[in-house]
Parts: structure tokens; sequence; C-alpha cells
């Protein structure tokens, strides 16, 4: 991604508005959690923008911070590129700072469009899921048209990624300078690729929207990369198939969730349509679900209840089962510094 500033001088700035938080955030932005991948941030501003202005001067202004940059939604004023940090819970925490430096909100607000950014180009058929497992598994219910899918680089000669939901990167720059977890447990320096990223565009986003995309991309990547984690993302890409075929959405997985170099004309139509089957059998399932009165996410989300009933609640809850393994085993796996 590109972005011509030091995390330091951001950090500097945040600091000004938001200490406490940005003191956490300075002093672990790097580290990463149980093994997780390092996520990448971009703040696409659909209004005239005006309340990041500040934090782009302080940055050097916007010919230097945005104009580096020439993907951006295709509605945006401007897209803000964000250092990479180590961890869904820093990416949070960097949020945050952002919110209280400008004095508005950035999760949950209509006129931003969230870009989240995971290392590693995924195969087709797992960016189908890793679109599909965070629509499922958000605590926001979206309805989508092609206009919040259009990019600047929709038609680009050199890298079109056509009117997707996910997105491989253009070929930019790339850290991969955080910690890998390898297959037996060690802690490599840096990332087994080079470059390549696989993006999703969120629109309005949550906490558990970033968590939850952060999780989904890791057990993905570690499955196709070999991984610590390739085992459980072998186990979470079966017991997804397995939800899609006995909702009969199986379908949605041979459809081009993400624009490959080989793309045939009609394939965004194909996808966009994949998209509206999955949008309305959801919200479908969400008028069912509360018609009966099932119990709410906060109380089955922690074991308590009736079985889930409906696949907003099955993959929610596959979500849970996945993100408690990981903390579960990764205490088995020695820390860096540490004997085995």
């Amino acid at each position: 991604m590109s972005y011509a500033y030091r995390s330091q001088d951001l950090f500097a700035l945040l600091q000004t508005k938001a200490p406490v938080t940005t003191a956490t955030l300075a002093a672990n932005f790097r580290r990463n959690e149980y093994g997780l991948l390092s996520v990448g941030l971009k703040i696409h501003c659909l209004d005239n923008g005006e309340k990041f202005k500040e934090l782009i001067e302080g940055l050097g202004g916007a010919a230097r911070i945005l104009e580096v940059n020439y993907f951006k939604d295709a509605r945006a004023s401007l897209c803000l590129v964000l250092p990479p940090v180590g961890s869904a819970t820093s990416a949070i925490h960097l949020v945050q700072c952002i919110e209280q430096y400008i004095g508005s909100p950035v999760l949950a607000n209509r006129q931003i469009q969230l870009q989240l950014c995971s290392p590693g180009r995924l195969s087709a058929r797992a960016s189908a899921l890793l679109g599909i497992a965070f629509y499922l598994g958000s605590d926001t219910l979206r309805r989508y048209t092609q206009a919040d899918l259009r990019t600047t680089f929709e038609s680009s000669f050199n890298h079109p990624r056509g009117i997707r939901l996910v997105l491989y990167d253009a070929e930019g720059d790339f850290d991969r300078n955080f910690t890998w977890w390898n297959y037996w447990g060690g802690h490599e320096p840096e990332f087994p690729f080079a470059s390549g990223r696989t993006d999703l565009l969120i629109g309005p986003g949550s906490r558990l929207d970033i968590e939850n995309i952060n999780l989904v991309a890791t057990l993905l990547v570690h499955s196709e990369y070999d991984g610590y984690w390739s085992g459980l993302g072998q186990e979470f890409r079966a017991e997804m198939e397995v939800i899609l075929r006995r909702h009969i959405l199986a379908g949605l997985l041979d459809v081009p969730w993400v624009r490959q170099s080989w793309a045939q004309f009609g394939d965004d139509d194909k996808f966009f349509a994949a998209l509206q089957e999955l949008v309305a059998y959801a919200y479908g399932e969400s008028t069912r679900v509360k018609q009966r009165r099932l119990l709410q996410f906060g109380m089955w989300r922690n074991g308590h209840g009736r079985s889930p009933n409906g696949i907003l609640e099955e993959v929610q809850r596959l979500l849970f089962k996945y993100r408690k393994a990981i903390e579960r085993q990764s205490r088995l796996v020695p820390q860096a510094g540490e004997s085995p």
C-alpha cells in the first residue's frame, strides 16, 4: 500500500488528541496476536473529506499524502492509506485514535467506506469464502448497489479490478516484515510471500468486522501457504462449505468473487447476481429468526441457549468457535525467544 509518511509521524500527530490510546498503539503496533495476520486499512471518504483536512495537513499535505495513491472508491473525495499494523486489535486502536483526532466516527459511518487489507493472495474459491464469511458473520446486514463496489481501478488498463467485494492489490508496496508462524510453530521474521494482498471492501464497518476478516483471512492464507493454522484453516473451509450446501448456496463459491487476470466478459454481472442472492437469503433468514424470537447474538455467542437456527447464527457461531480454538491452541506455541 502506498503511503508517504512514517508510522511514527502519524502516532506523534494522533498523540496530541488521543494520548492514551495512541500510547497503547505505539507500544504494540507491530506485535501480532495468536499468529494471526497483520492488518492494513484504507479509509475512503464519500463526503467532501473536510474532517480529515487537519490530519492530512499534519502528515504533509494532500499532494504528498493522497495523490500518491491512485486507487479509491469511485465516489470518494479521498482515500487515506494507513500503515499496516500487526493485529486486528491494533487496527481498531488506530481507527479509534483517528476518530478522536478528527472528532467524528469512522466505524459505522455511512460516509466512510473501509477497505481491509490482508497479506497473501487467496485463490478464487478462498476469496469467495472470505467474502461470504465476512457478510454472514457481520453484526450489520448490508444491501449493495454496484456503485458501492466501483473503484478507480474498475477498468484500469494495467490493474483492472472489476466490480467486486474482494480485491487483489495492484502490485504496490508490500510490508512483509511481520511475524509468520510456520507449520511447526516457529516464528519467522517475515511472511513467506514477497508480495500480494487480498482486500475486502467493508463499507460502513465495525470492530467485529475487522476482527472477523482478520480471523478468516488468517485461516484461509495459512491453509494455502502452509502456515501453523493450516489444519484449522482446512477444517474451517470444510465447515463453511457444509453450511452453504445445507442452505443450497454452495453454487456461490463457483462465482468470480475476485477478478482474475483471465476474467471473462460478464463476470462482474455474475458476481453481483450472486452477491444479491446472498443478501436476499440473509435478509430472509433474519426475518424468519426474528419471527421465531430466537435468542439474541450476545446470548448464544457465549454458549448459552438453543442450538443455532439459520445461516447467520451458524456462521457467527462458527467464527466464534475458531477464534476460541486459535486462542486456546496458541498457548501451546513457544513465544519468540522461548525454548520449545
